[in-house]
């Protein structure tokens, strides 16, 4: 689980909640049920709107990708690739019948899938790509619904303040009860604030960088089937991909010669 998300939203509102406070604040003065129900409900109804209910629900499920780790290229993703490559070229593509495809990526454990059952490289290309893009296009769609949330919340936080103003001006005659009631009309701005900029588009934001995390591990995975289908050794195989690992690829273009040798003495 990644707890920054969790870290960072506390740090926000309590910065916020510390700083009301040394400034001679209440905090009783920001819990407004009110403002709460107009920022949240206005919010939740204008997203609702501008969302069909199948995007809508799955903005939600989405949501989980800002509190765990998002998948990365790493040495291990390269080196699963490079050993496909090494099986491959021992015991050809038959030999992904009956690999374990048990803790594989579900992209990675499609393609093998493919590459199994003898389609050709042109095909593999094109399923792969066309599952690649669906699946940038939907989970980037489910973000932007944050996205979207974060740009309507300050309105309504505004609105929120116009509806107590009105009530406010209804005890003109009451100057005593003037300072308190704009007081709490203008909370309605801050629960739009707080909740556009310390949540909504944080969350959006975390949501985008994990779906690009992921991306680029499928594209990796996509290269290296590819390659794997066109019969290239793991040797041409870590020239080709070892680059997508930033500062890794000594490492992985040794282990991918060794592989290579292994390989040509088998022969």
């Amino acid at each position: 689980m990644d707890l920054l998300t969790l870290i960072g939203i506390a740090i926000g509102a309590l910065a916020v909640v510390a700083g009301f406070s040394l400034e001679g604040g209440h905090f009783v003065t920001l819990l407004q049920p009110e403002a709460l129900a107009i920022v949240l409900g206005g919010t939740l109804g204008a997203v609702m709107i501008q969302n069909t209910w199948a995007r809508f629900f799955d903005a939600i499920k989405q949501l989980r990708m800002a509190f765990v780790k998002a998948p990365r290229v790493d040495e291990a993703s390269l080196a699963a690739v490079l050993e496909w490559g090494d099986q491959a070229k021992l015991n050809g593509l038959l030999a992904f019948e009956s690999m374990d495809l048990q803790g594989i990526h579900p992209f990675a454990r499609r393609g093998l899938e493919l590459l199994a059952s003898g389609v050709s490289t042109a095909v593999l290309e094109d399923a792969l790509e066309r599952e690649l893009e669906a699946t940038g296009r939907k989970h980037m769609a489910a973000a932007r619904v944050w996205q979207q949330a974060g740009g309507y919340a300050p309105t309504f936080g505004i609105l929120g303040s116009v509806l107590g103003l009105i009530q406010v001006t209804g005890h003109l005659i009451e100057p005593a009860e003037l300072g308190p009631g704009i007081a709490v009309a203008f909370v309605a701005t801050l629960y739009g604030l707080a909740f556009a900029n310390l949540v909504f588009l944080p969350l959006y934001g975390k949501m985008r960088a994990h779906i690009e995390s992921d991306l680029r591990l499928r594209k990796l995975y996509l290269d290296g089937l590819l390659a794997i289908s066109r019969k290239e050794s793991p040797h041409t195989i870590a020239t080709r991909l070892a680059g997508e690992v930033g500062g890794k690829s000594g490492g992985l273009q040794g282990e991918a010669n060794v592989w290579a040798l292994d390989t040509t003495r088998a022969s």
